[in-house]
């Protein structure tokens, strides 16, 4: 049977459809287009109002194949089914079958299962490990490891826990084991990822530090990349290793959503202003050219005027590598979706906005003072007479490009990892030249 799976959210969405695929795959079922499916599988993101619109639109444009006769089969996965699973069935008729966030190796169950719309849940948090079957959905040269499930946070805004459960974490072995299947199979490039990776393993007496040591020694790995550093878990010990071990990229993804002391603490959000500061400044003089990426929530219930503008005033004075930017959802089962005050939906585009703009300024100025400077990049494909490539200050998907002309270059495939000498810049991307 073909069947074919639209990822839609995170990169941790995209792991889930890669296993998926996996126990597909491994059941003799094969991997195929929209166009060429007898099966469609959705798997959603139900985490703030714009995912949770498109994931709905989505399913609606794909029921459409179903009721022409183009698929046989609909069936809905994902942290939108974790949440709304009964309002989803009573609202979707043309789904044949509805599952949460569980086991995914459970995959043919649902798949065989012809009881109309039938739900499908179980516990949320299933670890996988290395001998779990898995289809890659990215180039070959780079991945996605998660490693851990859920999250033990209590932050004011986020559903998270309550459609993944509490953190769970993957033993060092199984995140390393995974690294080792991946280099053999011609992967490079590790890109972590976690809902709280500052905290892995603490449930299960490691450390991010202690995976950290032991995936370097992964012979053929050359980037490992970490993703959502919460900033209580920055310990010296981290920034030691990072700064140490040439393997593990100077690129720290850390969201801090804001920085009015007030609104940290509506968030319920660990970390006071002083000790973001303070965390910031050691992880400059602690790293080389260490490249800062955060996310920033505006418009969170209660934001004053002033409490925008003193965070306006730390993006200029954190002067951040690269800032992005959430207008507040509001959220059903969060606490703070049921405060008072909710900031009206034109505050928040202003805000969004202005903070935006302010940030491409400083990405514009980080961006040129790469202008001469020489760095290894990863050829991801080419677009429009130009080779596309990304340096290790620019991630997978969330981050822009460097292109390099293919005119007077050898002729190069993706994957290729080469040195490239910076030419110009833009506020997103990078333009360069290979050097021989």
């Amino acid at each position: 049977m073909k069947i074919s799976i639209v990822s839609l959210g995170c990169s941790k969405n995209l792991v889930d459809s890669e296993i998926m695929s996996g126990a597909l795959t491994r059941s003799g079922h094969e991997i195929s287009t929209e166009d060429d499916a007898d099966v469609i599988i959705v798997n959603t993101c139900g985490f703030i109002g714009d995912a949770k619109k498109e994931s709905i639109d989505t399913i609606l444009e794909l029921s459409e194949r179903k009721m022409s006769g183009s698929c046989s089969k609909l069936i809905v996965t994902g942290c939108l089914v974790e949440r709304y699973a009964e309002v989803l069935k009573n609202e979707l008729p043309e789904v044949d079958a509805f599952w949460g966030t569980g086991n995914l190796l459970k995959i043919n169950e649902v798949l065989e299962d012809r009881r109309p719309g039938a739900i499908h849940k179980n516990p949320p948090g299933t670890i996988y490990d290395p001998d779990t079957p898995r289809v890659m959905l990215t180039p070959k040269h780079y991945a996605y490891v998660k490693v851990s499930e859920g999250c033990s946070r209590t932050c004011s805004f986020c559903i998270i826990p309550k459609m993944r459960g509490v953190m769970k974490s993957r033993p060092v072995a199984s995140i390393v084991g995974e690294a080792e299947s991946l280099v053999r199979q011609g992967v490079r490039e590790i890109n972590l990822i976690a809902q709280d990776m500052t905290s892995y393993g603490r449930d299960i007496g490691t450390s991010l530090e202690a995976m950290l040591r032991e995936l370097a020694q992964v012979d053929g790995l050359r980037w490992i990349r970490i993703h959502y550093c919460y900033p209580w878990g920055i310990t010296d010990s981290l920034v030691e290793l990072i700064a140490r071990e040439e393997k593990i990229l100077p690129y720290i993804d850390m969201p801090l959503q804001h920085i009015s002391e007030r609104v940290l603490k509506a968030m319920d959000r660990k970390t006071p202003p002083a000790r973001i500061r303070e965390i910031l400044k050691k992880l400059r003089d602690g790293i080389d050219d260490v490249v800062l990426r955060t996310t920033f929530i505006v418009g969170f219930p209660g934001e004053t005027d002033d409490e925008f503008e003193e965070l306006l005033e730390f993006v200029e004075e954190a002067g951040f590598d690269r800032a992005g930017a959430f207008k507040y959802s509001q959220e059903e089962g969060t606490p703070a979706g049921s405060m008072h005050e909710q900031v009206p939906d034109d505050v928040k585009d202003e805000r969004h906005e202005r903070l935006l703009e302010a940030q491409s300024e400083i990405s514009l100025r980080k961006n040129l003072s790469l202008v001469g400077t020489v760095h290894e990049g990863f050829i991801e494909g080419e677009e429009n007479g130009d080779y596309i490539a990304r340096i290790p200050s620019q991630a997978p998907e969330v981050d822009g490009y460097t292109y390099v002309k293919k005119t007077g270059n050898p002729k190069l495939k993706t994957g290729d990892l080469v040195n490239i000498k910076i030419t110009d810049a833009d506020v997103y991307d990078l333009r360069g030249e290979v050097i021989l």
